[in-house]
Protein backbone atom coordinates (compact mmCIF):
# COMPACT_ATOMS: atom_id res chain seq x y z
CA UNK A 1 0.00 0.00 0.00
CA UNK A 2 1.63 3.29 -0.69
CA UNK A 3 2.01 5.72 2.40
CA UNK A 4 0.19 8.16 0.72
CA UNK A 5 -3.01 5.70 2.07
CA UNK A 6 -2.21 7.41 5.22
CA UNK A 7 0.12 10.08 5.01
CA UNK A 8 -0.33 13.76 5.72
CA UNK A 9 -1.49 15.71 2.91
CA UNK A 10 0.51 15.91 -0.17
CA UNK A 11 1.13 19.13 -1.53
CA UNK A 12 -0.19 20.20 -4.76
CA UNK A 13 1.74 19.52 -7.85
CA UNK A 14 1.51 20.62 -11.76
CA UNK A 15 1.05 17.55 -13.73
CA UNK A 16 2.71 18.47 -17.12
CA UNK A 17 0.54 18.33 -19.97
CA UNK A 18 3.14 15.35 -21.89
CA UNK A 19 1.21 13.31 -19.55
CA UNK A 20 -1.83 13.84 -20.57
CA UNK A 21 -1.24 13.67 -24.03
CA UNK A 22 0.62 10.19 -23.32
CA UNK A 23 -2.48 8.98 -21.49
CA UNK A 24 -4.57 9.84 -24.34
CA UNK A 25 -2.38 8.24 -26.96
CA UNK A 26 -3.00 4.82 -24.93
CA UNK A 27 -6.96 5.40 -24.65
CA UNK A 28 -6.63 4.70 -28.84
CA UNK A 29 -4.09 1.85 -28.69
CA UNK A 30 -5.70 0.43 -26.06
CA UNK A 31 -9.32 0.96 -27.77
CA UNK A 32 -8.08 -0.74 -31.00
CA UNK A 33 -6.71 -3.69 -29.63
CA UNK A 34 -9.48 -5.01 -27.00
CA UNK A 35 -12.46 -4.16 -28.68
CA UNK A 36 -15.17 -5.65 -26.74
CA UNK A 37 -15.59 -6.02 -22.98
CA UNK A 38 -14.15 -8.67 -21.03
CA UNK A 39 -16.70 -11.36 -19.44
CA UNK A 40 -15.32 -10.68 -15.95
CA UNK A 41 -15.54 -6.94 -15.93
CA UNK A 42 -19.02 -7.01 -14.79
CA UNK A 43 -18.14 -9.13 -11.44
CA UNK A 44 -15.27 -5.89 -10.36
CA UNK A 45 -17.66 -4.00 -8.42
CA UNK A 46 -15.67 -1.67 -6.59
CA UNK A 47 -12.78 0.79 -6.73
CA UNK A 48 -10.61 2.50 -4.33
CA UNK A 49 -8.29 5.52 -4.40
CA UNK A 50 -6.86 8.15 -1.97
CA UNK A 51 -8.87 11.37 -2.32
CA UNK A 52 -6.02 13.31 -3.02
CA UNK A 53 -5.34 10.92 -6.01
CA UNK A 54 -8.90 11.04 -7.57
CA UNK A 55 -8.75 14.60 -7.08
CA UNK A 56 -5.99 14.35 -9.71
CA UNK A 57 -7.65 12.33 -11.64
CA UNK A 58 -10.29 14.80 -12.14
CA UNK A 59 -7.91 17.29 -13.20
CA UNK A 60 -6.41 15.18 -15.73
CA UNK A 61 -9.93 12.91 -16.75
CA UNK A 62 -12.59 14.27 -15.52
CA UNK A 63 -15.02 11.62 -17.68
CA UNK A 64 -12.63 8.34 -16.66
CA UNK A 65 -12.75 10.32 -12.89
CA UNK A 66 -16.78 10.33 -13.20
CA UNK A 67 -16.67 6.74 -14.23
CA UNK A 68 -15.12 4.96 -11.62
CA UNK A 69 -15.17 6.87 -8.63
CA UNK A 70 -19.10 9.10 -8.77
CA UNK A 71 -20.63 6.11 -7.01
CA UNK A 72 -21.15 5.27 -3.27
CA UNK A 73 -19.83 1.80 -4.26
CA UNK A 74 -16.12 3.46 -4.51
CA UNK A 75 -13.88 4.44 -1.90
CA UNK A 76 -11.78 7.38 -1.45
CA UNK A 77 -9.33 7.28 1.54
CA UNK A 78 -7.90 9.90 3.78
CA UNK A 79 -5.89 10.55 6.93
CA UNK A 80 -8.15 13.49 8.34
CA UNK A 81 -10.43 12.17 11.24
CA UNK A 82 -12.82 15.12 10.63
CA UNK A 83 -12.72 16.14 6.82
CA UNK A 84 -14.03 13.66 4.34
CA UNK A 85 -11.14 13.14 1.58
CA UNK A 86 -13.85 13.58 -0.99
CA UNK A 87 -14.15 16.55 -3.20
CA UNK A 88 -15.40 17.80 -6.73
CA UNK A 89 -18.49 16.79 -5.77
CA UNK A 90 -18.06 12.98 -6.18
CA UNK A 91 -20.74 10.47 -4.31
CA UNK A 92 -17.55 8.04 -3.52
CA UNK A 93 -17.97 6.70 0.23
CA UNK A 94 -15.40 8.77 2.78
CA UNK A 95 -12.70 6.37 4.27
CA UNK A 96 -10.33 7.08 6.97
CA UNK A 97 -7.05 5.36 7.14
CA UNK A 98 -5.26 4.11 9.45
CA UNK A 99 -1.78 1.97 10.01
CA UNK A 100 -2.15 2.06 13.41
CA UNK A 101 -4.72 0.07 15.54
CA UNK A 102 -3.88 2.03 19.02
CA UNK A 103 -4.09 5.74 16.83
CA UNK A 104 -7.83 3.66 15.87
CA UNK A 105 -8.65 2.80 19.78
CA UNK A 106 -7.68 6.36 20.83
CA UNK A 107 -9.92 8.18 18.70
CA UNK A 108 -12.60 6.22 19.30
CA UNK A 109 -12.15 6.47 23.22
CA UNK A 110 -11.70 10.48 22.35
CA UNK A 111 -14.83 10.55 20.02
CA UNK A 112 -12.31 12.09 17.51
CA UNK A 113 -13.99 10.69 14.24
CA UNK A 114 -16.36 12.73 13.00
CA UNK A 115 -19.29 10.66 12.35
CA UNK A 116 -20.78 13.02 9.64
CA UNK A 117 -17.84 12.28 7.27
CA UNK A 118 -16.98 8.75 7.95
CA UNK A 119 -18.98 5.71 8.05
CA UNK A 120 -16.17 3.62 6.86
CA UNK A 121 -12.53 2.92 8.19
CA UNK A 122 -9.31 1.30 6.59
CA UNK A 123 -6.45 -0.84 8.93
CA UNK A 124 -3.25 -0.87 7.18
CA UNK A 125 -0.59 -2.74 9.02
CA UNK A 126 2.56 -2.92 6.70
CA UNK A 127 6.42 -3.20 8.23
CA UNK A 128 6.81 0.28 8.57
CA UNK A 129 6.98 2.93 11.03
CA UNK A 130 3.39 3.90 11.05
CA UNK A 131 2.35 0.40 12.59
CA UNK A 132 3.56 0.02 15.94
CA UNK A 133 6.25 -3.28 16.45
CA UNK A 134 3.29 -5.10 18.51
CA UNK A 135 0.82 -5.29 15.87
CA UNK A 136 3.31 -5.67 12.95
CA UNK A 137 4.28 -8.62 14.79
CA UNK A 138 0.70 -10.14 15.74
CA UNK A 139 -0.93 -8.54 12.37
CA UNK A 140 -3.83 -11.52 12.87
CA UNK A 141 -4.94 -10.16 16.42
CA UNK A 142 -4.87 -6.73 16.04
CA UNK A 143 -6.77 -6.98 12.39
CA UNK A 144 -9.70 -8.65 14.18
CA UNK A 145 -9.79 -6.35 17.30
CA UNK A 146 -9.70 -3.29 15.02
CA UNK A 147 -12.93 -4.69 12.84
CA UNK A 148 -14.45 -5.71 16.21
CA UNK A 149 -13.90 -1.91 17.22
CA UNK A 150 -15.03 -0.13 14.79
CA UNK A 151 -18.61 -2.52 13.98
CA UNK A 152 -18.83 -2.13 17.62
CA UNK A 153 -19.40 2.01 16.80
CA UNK A 154 -21.29 1.56 13.56
CA UNK A 155 -18.38 1.64 11.10
CA UNK A 156 -17.76 -0.61 8.14
CA UNK A 157 -14.04 -1.98 7.60
CA UNK A 158 -11.05 -1.94 5.04
CA UNK A 159 -8.59 -3.76 5.97
CA UNK A 160 -5.07 -4.20 3.92
CA UNK A 161 -2.52 -6.21 5.50
CA UNK A 162 0.90 -5.75 3.96
CA UNK A 163 2.84 -8.96 2.61
CA UNK A 164 5.82 -7.48 3.94
CA UNK A 165 4.61 -8.42 7.55
CA UNK A 166 6.23 -11.54 7.54
CA UNK A 167 9.48 -9.80 7.60
CA UNK A 168 8.71 -8.65 10.97
CA UNK A 169 11.39 -9.59 13.79
CA UNK A 170 9.22 -11.52 16.43
CA UNK A 171 6.20 -12.02 14.57
CA UNK A 172 3.77 -14.35 16.04
CA UNK A 173 3.82 -16.39 12.74
CA UNK A 174 7.26 -15.98 11.02
CA UNK A 175 8.31 -17.02 7.56
CA UNK A 176 10.28 -20.05 7.45
CA UNK A 177 13.85 -19.70 5.09
CA UNK A 178 12.24 -21.93 2.44
CA UNK A 179 9.06 -19.79 1.29
CA UNK A 180 8.75 -16.59 0.09
CA UNK A 181 5.90 -13.79 0.99
CA UNK A 182 3.31 -15.25 -0.89
CA UNK A 183 3.45 -18.13 0.73
CA UNK A 184 3.92 -16.85 4.16
CA UNK A 185 1.09 -14.92 3.80
CA UNK A 186 -1.34 -17.94 3.05
CA UNK A 187 0.04 -20.05 5.26
CA UNK A 188 0.40 -17.68 8.35
CA UNK A 189 -3.75 -17.22 7.54
CA UNK A 190 -3.29 -13.53 6.74
CA UNK A 191 -6.61 -12.94 4.56
CA UNK A 192 -8.59 -15.27 6.60
CA UNK A 193 -7.74 -13.12 9.74
CA UNK A 194 -8.31 -9.65 7.94
CA UNK A 195 -11.77 -11.10 6.54
CA UNK A 196 -13.03 -12.26 10.03
CA UNK A 197 -14.06 -8.36 11.64
CA UNK A 198 -14.25 -6.95 8.05
CA UNK A 199 -16.29 -6.32 5.55
CA UNK A 200 -13.78 -5.50 2.36
CA UNK A 201 -10.03 -7.28 2.52
CA UNK A 202 -7.56 -5.90 0.01
CA UNK A 203 -4.65 -8.27 -1.21
CA UNK A 204 -1.49 -6.37 -1.22
CA UNK A 205 -0.73 -8.19 -5.07
CA UNK A 206 0.98 -4.93 -6.54
CA UNK A 207 4.47 -6.85 -6.54
CA UNK A 208 3.61 -9.12 -9.18
CA UNK A 209 2.02 -7.16 -11.65
CA UNK A 210 4.23 -8.30 -14.31
CA UNK A 211 3.49 -11.86 -13.47
CA UNK A 212 -0.19 -12.41 -14.15
CA UNK A 213 -0.09 -15.98 -13.02
CA UNK A 214 1.61 -14.99 -9.63
CA UNK A 215 -1.00 -12.13 -9.12
CA UNK A 216 -4.08 -14.48 -10.05
CA UNK A 217 -3.36 -17.40 -7.61
CA UNK A 218 -2.16 -15.51 -4.87
CA UNK A 219 -5.80 -12.67 -4.90
CA UNK A 220 -7.92 -16.18 -5.81
CA UNK A 221 -5.97 -18.07 -3.15
CA UNK A 222 -6.75 -15.47 -0.68
CA UNK A 223 -10.14 -14.81 -1.73
CA UNK A 224 -10.78 -18.33 -0.97
CA UNK A 225 -9.39 -18.19 2.17
CA UNK A 226 -10.84 -14.74 2.92
CA UNK A 227 -14.32 -16.48 1.86
CA UNK A 228 -13.88 -19.45 3.87
CA UNK A 229 -13.90 -17.31 7.25
CA UNK A 230 -16.09 -14.76 6.44
CA UNK A 231 -18.47 -15.69 3.18
CA UNK A 232 -19.98 -11.90 2.86
CA UNK A 233 -16.36 -10.40 3.10
CA UNK A 234 -15.37 -8.64 -0.21
CA UNK A 235 -11.79 -9.43 -1.79
CA UNK A 236 -10.29 -6.54 -3.60
CA UNK A 237 -6.86 -7.06 -5.52
CA UNK A 238 -4.17 -3.80 -5.23
CA UNK A 239 -2.21 -2.19 -8.52
CA UNK A 240 0.44 0.07 -8.45
CA UNK A 241 2.57 2.44 -10.23
CA UNK A 242 5.08 1.50 -8.85
CA UNK A 243 4.97 -1.87 -10.48
CA UNK A 244 4.56 -2.16 -14.31
CA UNK A 245 3.22 -0.29 -17.18
CA UNK A 246 -0.20 0.59 -17.26
CA UNK A 247 -1.19 -2.05 -19.88
CA UNK A 248 0.56 -4.52 -17.36
CA UNK A 249 -1.05 -3.51 -14.05
CA UNK A 250 -4.37 -3.56 -16.19
CA UNK A 251 -3.30 -7.15 -17.32
CA UNK A 252 -2.61 -8.37 -13.89
CA UNK A 253 -5.85 -7.11 -12.60
CA UNK A 254 -7.97 -8.53 -15.44
CA UNK A 255 -5.95 -11.59 -14.66
CA UNK A 256 -7.80 -12.16 -11.20
CA UNK A 257 -11.06 -11.28 -12.22
CA UNK A 258 -11.12 -9.61 -8.47
CA UNK A 259 -14.20 -8.05 -7.26
CA UNK A 260 -12.36 -4.82 -6.52
CA UNK A 261 -9.69 -2.86 -7.43
CA UNK A 262 -7.02 -0.99 -5.09
CA UNK A 263 -5.28 1.66 -7.17
CA UNK A 264 -2.06 2.67 -5.50
CA UNK A 265 -0.72 6.07 -6.96
CA UNK A 266 2.77 7.59 -6.56
CA UNK A 267 1.82 11.15 -7.05
CA UNK A 268 4.02 12.27 -9.98
CA UNK A 269 2.79 8.67 -12.21
CA UNK A 270 -1.22 10.01 -11.68
CA UNK A 271 -0.92 9.80 -15.60
CA UNK A 272 0.20 6.08 -15.27
CA UNK A 273 -3.36 5.68 -13.28
CA UNK A 274 -4.99 7.66 -16.06
CA UNK A 275 -3.72 5.13 -18.87
CA UNK A 276 -4.71 2.47 -16.69
CA UNK A 277 -8.06 3.16 -15.84
CA UNK A 278 -8.46 4.07 -19.47
CA UNK A 279 -7.36 0.46 -20.14
CA UNK A 280 -10.12 -0.70 -18.16
CA UNK A 281 -13.02 1.37 -18.93
CA UNK A 282 -12.38 0.44 -22.81
CA UNK A 283 -12.24 -3.23 -21.38
CA UNK A 284 -15.83 -3.37 -19.97
CA UNK A 285 -15.22 -1.88 -16.40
Amino acid sequence: MSATATASPVKKIIVKLSVVAVATLAVGAVAAAIGTAAASASTTTNWIMTGWNIHQLDQLSPATANHFFNTFGSYATGPSTTTSPVSDGFTTSSVLAYASYAQFASDIANHAISSSSYQWVMYDPEYWSGTPVNEQQNPALYMQEFGKLAHANGLKVIETPGRDLGLVPGSACAQKPSENLDQWYLRCNIPASAAASADVVVVQDQVNTTNPAEFSYLYNSSRSQAQAANPQVVVDAEVSTTYGTAAQMATAAESANAQGIYISTVTPEIGKTVAFLHHMQVAGY
